[in-house]
């Protein structure tokens, strides 16, 4: 028996994701708290960064918000993110952070701040 919480899996991951998973997920550790799905991609023009993987890949929620902040003052930067249930969002920075999801239909880009960004991206991994 060990912990897992359903915000951590998606159901459809293929072998070498829940292998990977599983590593990241530190079973052993009982009182751990829940470690949501989350894959991502990027490139931040401000500090030259970029992900190196040819999609998104799993990583943890500190740092997608490391990334936002890192965003800022960057034109053309943008993180991706992905939810267990397989939805996306895009977030650029262009003087603010816009956010859009992707494939929505009529999901055009919104302007937000970064506290409201970090809080609408956790709020979706807890989804």
């Amino acid at each position: 028996m060990f912990p897992a919480y359903a915000c951590e899996f998606s159901g459809g991951e293929s072998l070498g994701e829940a292998e990977t998973r599983y590593r990241m997920l530190h079973l052993n550790h009982l009182g751990r708290e829940p470690l949501p799905f989350l894959k991502m991609r990027f490139a931040n023009t401000r500090i030259g960064g970029r992900s190196t993987n040819p999609g998104r890949g799993f990583t943890e929620p500190r740092r997608l918000v490391e990334e936002f902040a890192w965003m800022e003052g960057g034109p053309g930067s943008f993180a991706e993110f992905e939810n267990r249930h397989g939805r996306v969002w895009r977030v650029e920075w262009h003087g603010a952070w816009y956010i859009a999801e992707l494939d929505a239909h009529g999901s055009a880009p919104h302007v937000t701040g970064l506290d409201e960004l970090v809080e609408f991206a956790m709020e979706r991994l807890r989804d």
